[in-house]
Order: C-alpha cells, then structure tokens, then sequence
C-alpha cells in the first residue's frame, strides 16, 4: 500500500527528525503514582495533551504543534497501572510512545482497574513495548483505539482482556491499524463478545512481519474485522481459538482482503478455522492471495464460505487445505502437507512456523520478489532457491539453527 508524497523532501525531513518544534518528554520514575519533582508516563502523556507540564513535574511541556515523543527507559520497566487508561488525545499531531533502547521494550501492565491499559481518540505510535493486563469494559484490552491512526512498532500485546470487542487492540470508523514487526498473542475476550486478538471496524488493518496467535474468542479468534480493510503481509496467524467461527481470521463485508508471504496455521472454529468469510447478499468478498498458505486448521475448512453471496479468491503461488464450497478459486492451487514446524523462535522479532527441508512449500511461491526478506527480518532473504517459497518463512538450507534446536533432545 504506496501513498504517493507531493513533497518528498519535507516528507524525509519529517521522517529524521519528526514533527517541527516536537519536544521529547523523559519519563524518569515507575508506577502510577505523582511524584514530586519528577515525571511518570501517565504524566508525560497529560503533557503531550495539554501542551503543558503537569504541576509539580519535571515533565518537558508538550509542544503546541504537537508530534511529541514520550521516551521510557527499560530500567523503569515495569510500569504498572492503577489507575484509568493512559489517553492519548493531543489534536495537535501524533504522539510516540517508545522505549529509550530500540529492541529492549518496557513492560506496560494493569496491575487493577477494570480499563484498558492505552486508549486513542488521537493519533499514536507505540515502539518497543510490552502491553499487558488490560481489562477492557467494552472494547480494546490492550490498545483501544476510537476512529484514528495507530501504529505498533516491535511489540508485545499479550494476556489483555475485553468483555465485549476485541482483547488485545481495537480501531474503529475509519480508523487505520497499522501492525509491524509486532507479537499479539494469548488476549481473549468475553462469553458474548468478537476479535480475542485484534478488531476492526469500519476501519483499515495492516499487518506486516507480525504474529498474532494463541488468542480466543467466540467470533474472529486471531482477527475479527466488520466491513473492513485487511492487508496482510509476511505475517504468522496461529493457534487462535474460536468457540463459533473463525479461528485465525474473521471477516464481514470485507471492503478488501489482501495475504501475501501469509500463513494461517493451526487456528481451530467449527466454522472456518482458518479463515470464515461471510459476504453481503448482493456482493461477494474478492480476496487477493499470493504466495501464501493456509493449512492445518482444525474444526472446519482452512478457508470457509458462511453466507451472502459467492466469494472470489484471485492470486496464484498458494497452498490451501481445504476450501468450503462459494468460494471461485483458480484450479493449480497446491493441497500437499507443507511440513510445518511448530511455532517457535527462528529468528527475527516475531515466532514463525518454519519449513522442513522437504516441504511443499520451498521453492513453489513465485518468482516475483514481493519483499526482500521473509517475515523474520534482515538477513532473512526472501528468495533463496529457484523460487520463493510459500508463507511467511523462507527456508534456508544453510541455517542449521532451529534443526539443532528440535535435535537437540537426542532424536535422530
């Protein structure tokens, strides 16, 4: 997804050095609690709002241009909350939220308090962070997001709570969810409720070198999305857990729904364990799939019609189990066990499902260099072999890591 820069100089500039006349406010002290003389993150989030440093602070007063960046030293980790959500709403540009130390994140947990742990009304980037605990009352557990843009940068969204929408993080009408290089895993919501690890609605969802896995709901395990945008990129959905229908994915009147280099894997519905699309009465859902595979999720197909009218998947280079009947698809799709390796660390900042040397999958994805790398990251090519391989991991015939690790028990 490309949006064209009238002004690519400025956009660079803004890219170095961030928003014009943007301050950096430290937070210097743990816990939830005032402090005189010093600044905790709630307090550094009030002066980004209010353009104005609490009393009794040291916080940096937020610039009144907004685009401020609240900067969180590991050593303070964890911070943990009592207290109402951290709100974001500065009108005046986007707020960060980022941890001193790229790749070291700071823990931000609710301790108690029946809240979410970040709420949004304005737009936010969150970086290098660990977000758990959140005990939503309505929507959004760990990140509840109102009709804005939000990013999440290299993070942890794990073991949040939503009694009615979404566990871990949620956008909503016209919201955009930007996801990269993030884990969102083991968040649930409740007996009645949608989206156990993310949801959308009416809104845009961008997944790019994550994994989302091990959430559960009733309805949309991994990803619930209502009339929605989804793109999903070299990106891991596994091992979510719904009670009624779809496991990984879960999609209403999809505005469009994009897998690229994905892999939907081990997920579990009785109605569409992988994926459950269900379409309007008049206009089927077109979903574009390239090199991508969806295989070993149990319950039900990997891929399933529930209702509306056809459904049409375009896009070639896939391997897909099982596909529920209303669904077109072209006929060279693959339906062998690509050999799948548990989830597990391979390197790069998110799990993935590795391929044994024989899968079906090495060297079957395409010719066409969609990403330099696979899902892991630098140093992990994209195309290793005569062709790319299928989902979101690139098996590398000289990276003897991970089959050292399965072997090292002693099994021959």
């Amino acid at each position: 997804m490309t949006i064209p820069l009238h002004c690519p100089l400025a956009a660079a500039i803004l890219l170095v050095f961030g928003h014009a006349g943007a301050a950096i406010i430290d937070v210097d002290i743990g816990g939830d609690a005032h402090v005189s003389g010093h600044c905790t993150l709630r307090e550094a989030i009030a002066s980004a709002n209010t353009h104005a440093a609490p009393a009794d602070t040291n916080c940096v007063p937020g610039s009144a241009t907004g685009g401020n960046t609240i900067a969180v030293p590991p050593s303070l980790s964890p911070i943990e909350l009592t207290g109402a959500a951290l709100d974001i709403a500065d009108t005046g540009g986007a707020t960060l939220i980022r941890s001193t130390v790229t790749g070291a994140q700071v823990a931000v947990r609710r301790v108690s308090g029946g809240d979410s742990v970040f709420s949004a009304s304005q737009p936010a980037t969150f970086e290098d962070l660990a977000i758990s605990g959140g005990n939503g009352a309505m929507a959004g557990g760990g990140v509840a997001g109102g009709s804005t843009s939000i990013t999440l940068r290299r993070c942890l969204v794990s073991g949040n709570f939503s009694r009615y929408f979404s566990g871990g993080i949620t956008v909503n009408q016209g919201g955009t969810l930007n996801v990269i290089d993030t884990t969102v895993s083991d968040n649930h919501s409740g007996a009645y409720a949608n989206g156990g690890g993310i949801g959308v609605n009416l809104a845009t969802l961008v997944l790019s070198g994550s994994t989302v896995s091990g959430n559960s709901s009733v309805v949309g395990a991994g990803i619930f999305a209502w009339s929605s945008t989804l793109a999903i990129h070299n990106s891991t959905v596994s091992g979510n857990t719904a009670t009624d229908e779809g496991g990984g994915i879960w999609l209403y009147a999809s505005a469009g729904f994009e897998l690229v280099h994905a892999t939907i894997a081990a997920n579990a519905a009785p109605h569409g364990a992988g994926v459950r699309v269900y379409s309007k009465p008049s206009v089927g859902t077109l979903m574009t799939v390239q090199s991508s595979l969806l295989w070993g999720n149990s319950g039900s197909p990997d891929i399933e019609h529930r209702g509306g009218a056809d459904d049409t998947l375009n896009g070639v280079h896939n391997l897909i189990g099982q596909i529920s009947d209303q669904i077109s698809h072209a006929p060279d799709i693959l339906h062998c066990d690509p050999q799948l390796r548990p989830l597990a660390n391979n390197g790069g900042p998110t799990w993935t499902h590795a391929l044994a040397a024989g899968s079906c999958a090495v060297d079957a994805g395409g010719t066409y260099r969609w990403f330099n790398d696979d899902q892991r990251g630098s140093g992990h090519d994209r195309w290793i072999g005569t062709q790319a391989d299928i989902g979101a991991y690139e098996y590398d015939p000289n990276d003897h890591t991970i089959y050292d690790r399965i072997f090292a028990g002693g099994f021959d």
